[in-house]
């Protein structure tokens, strides 16, 4: 194989391996995407930390979703994280560590 075509195919790899790992920003999922990850996130927290008093507030921040017809930001930020965390971009954060580096929790998001 020569040196051109042998770079032609690691662009198209790199072209096609980012495209598979897209991964939706907050910002760019629908509002029912939004509470669906939101009331996920809140049940998967609830059965990994049962003990958590953290709990209490994400159910009370996700309570009045369909009253408001809104999405508290917060999970916006935590869905971020998560995604940032899952894609190696985060610096605060390291997968396999914590919720935000949880693999349970980063099948919660969205392609």
């Amino acid at each position: 194989m020569s040196r051109a075509s042998l770079g032609q195919v690691m662009r198209q790899f790199h072209s096609t391996y980012k495209r598979a790992v897209h991964i939706k920003r907050w910002s760019e999922l629908s509002n029912a995407d939004r509470k669906q990850f939101i009331t996920n996130y809140v049940n998967l927290y609830k059965e990994k930390h049962p003990c958590s008093k953290s709990n209490v507030m994400y159910k009370s921040l996700a309570s009045d979703m369909d009253v408001y017809d809104d999405t508290p930001y917060v999970f916006g930020i935590l869905y971020n994280e998560i995604r940032s965390v899952h894609l190696g971009q985060s610096t605060d954060n390291q997968k396999g560590s914590g919720p935000m580096g949880d693999l349970d929790f980063a099948k919660l998001l969205y392609n």
